[in-house]
């Protein structure tokens, strides 16, 4: 599905892709895998050596990314890792200086504001700190966005993230049959967000360099 979306957003079968907390690899092997010339920035030094010894996935530490050539790839993903940074601003800069002229940018976020983060509330799995640092609502993330340089272009929902989140939940809840529970809540959350995406419970956002 990311493989998809990624084509159907920058409009390429082929290009230069950065994964950002690209984790053991898999996505980065699969852009590779479908034609794509792939890197990976992840701090986790044994998921850079599963990604190497699995896939042939090379990726560095964080450290490296200010080594890499400005205006140079095509698309540039963060899969749920903005909400880990301390400071999201410095990181989305050096992201735009990466990025050639009309690249995209492509942000997964839990969205603070969904239908399962307001039923849950302090339960809510998404939350997730200390490790989440920074918690975004579509309303939020789009004055963040504003400021970086970027041009917003548009949303779209991850339906299956509530499922997890509702199970996890649950869970925290202290709920003896968290998986069923979940599931079940879950189900209503995906078929209401159908009609107001905006309160899904996690949100890819994209953006355009200009």
């Amino acid at each position: 599905m990311k493989r998809n979306m990624v084509s159907d957003i920058t409009g390429l079968n082929k290009g230069l892709v950065l994964d950002i907390g690209s984790g053991t690899g898999y996505f980065g092997a699969t852009m590779k895998k479908a034609g794509w010339l792939a890197e990976g920035i992840e701090i986790n030094e044994k998921a850079r050596e599963f990604g190497r010894s699995h896939f042939g996935f090379e990726s560095a530490p964080p450290d490296k990314i200010a080594s890499l050539k400005s205006g140079s790839f095509d698309c540039i993903t963060l899969w749920h890792v903005l909400e880990h940074f301390h400071d999201p601003s410095n990181y989305v800069s050096e992201i735009y200086r990466l990025l050639r002229p009309e690249g995209f940018c492509i942000i997964a976020l839990p969205n603070s504001s969904s239908y399962d983060a307001g039923y849950y509330k302090r339960f809510w799995a998404a939350w997730d700190v200390p490790r989440h640092l920074w918690h975004f609502s579509p309303e939020t993330f789009r004055l963040f966005s504003d400021k970086t340089g970027f041009k917003y272009e548009k949303m779209k929902t991850l339906p299956l993230d509530v499922f997890y989140i509702s199970m996890l939940s649950e869970k925290y809840k202290g709920s003896g049959v968290s998986f069923i529970k979940g599931m079940t809540v879950a189900t209503w959350f995906a078929f209401l967000s159908l009609f107001n995406k905006s309160k899904s419970s996690s949100i890819i956002y994209i953006l355009r360099k200009l």
